[in-house]
């Protein structure tokens, strides 16, 4: 009989929580009722941020290729008014972009960061009336740092990083270094000699990701170093290169991080 008591409550309490988790939800799926329908048409909804970093005379050269994203808000219509604006919440922590009414109703943004993001777009009427829908955009990030004929190179660091709604599905790290082969009088100047390198993977938390891997590289020979991640916490990882010995190098190294969790 007390087994029979215990197993009704147990019931009744999964129902009472059952019952508040619908009730919320209900609140938050409510249907829009107003007289303002958004048409939007997107360019698209994802894209890659490009970064293209070299060494030059102990600087770091950079280009950068963004992701730009067209919003189409020109067939929006209101039943009780005229439209007359729209704002634009891109959700990256960029300002927001505002419009009168007096445009065509095409705006686009320019996503100068990755991660994942909740862009909010508001339509306005002349009776006052307001709706907002909510859009995800995803920007993956690939990085790509060359340094030429160094004994020094740089650090390579992920940047760029926006206010993501979620953390990565994976971080690819790819690092080849190339001892640079010696010249013709390499064998009377002993120029020829291999050298130690070290990769270094940090995480944002300044905490070594797997182990430092060290190899030697034989004259003219490359290396490639590589490791991936799968959901990190954090992202602003780093990747230091060493070298034990003199002689010069050329690095290749890419960071490449997607957002894209669709394939859970």
């Amino acid at each position: 009989m007390v087994k029979s008591q215990k197993s009704v409550t147990a019931i009744l309490i999964m129902l009472l929580i059952f019952s508040a988790f619908s009730g919320c939800g209900g609140e938050e799926n409510e249907v829009y009722s107003g007289p303002i329908d958004i048409v939007l048409i997107m360019s698209a909804n994802s894209g890659t941020l490009e970064i293209t970093k070299g060494n030059g005379n102990e600087t770091i050269e950079q280009q950068t290729n963004s992701v730009e994203i067209e919003f189409d808000l020109s067939n929006t219509t209101s039943g009780s008014g005229d439209i007359t604006g729209f704002t634009i919440d891109p959700g990256d922590g960029s300002d927001m972009i505002y419009s009168n009414g007096s445009e065509n109703g095409v705006f686009s943004h320019e996503y100068l960061v990755h991660g994942v993001f909740e862009a909010i777009i508001t339509a306005m009427d002349s009776e006052d009336n307001e709706r907002s829908i909510a859009e995800e955009i995803r920007i993956d990030y690939n990085q790509e740092h060359n340094n030429q004929n160094t004994n020094n190179p740089d650090v390579v660091w992920v940047d760029y990083i926006g206010p993501s709604t979620d953390i990565p599905m994976w971080i690819n790290v790819s690092s080849e270094v190339t001892n640079l082969p010696a010249g013709p009088g390499s064998i009377i100047l002993g120029g020829d000699d291999p050298i130690t390198v070290t990769w270094t993977l940090y995480d944002g938390s300044n905490n070594i990701v797997g182990n430092a891997t060290t190899e030697t590289i034989e004259d003219g020979d490359s290396v490639t170093y590589e490791y991936q991640a799968e959901m990190p916490i954090t992202i602003d990882w780093r990747l230091e290169i060493t070298l034990e010995d003199e002689g010069n190098v050329n690095t290749e190294t890419i960071f490449d991080i997607s957002y894209d969790h669709s394939g859970m």
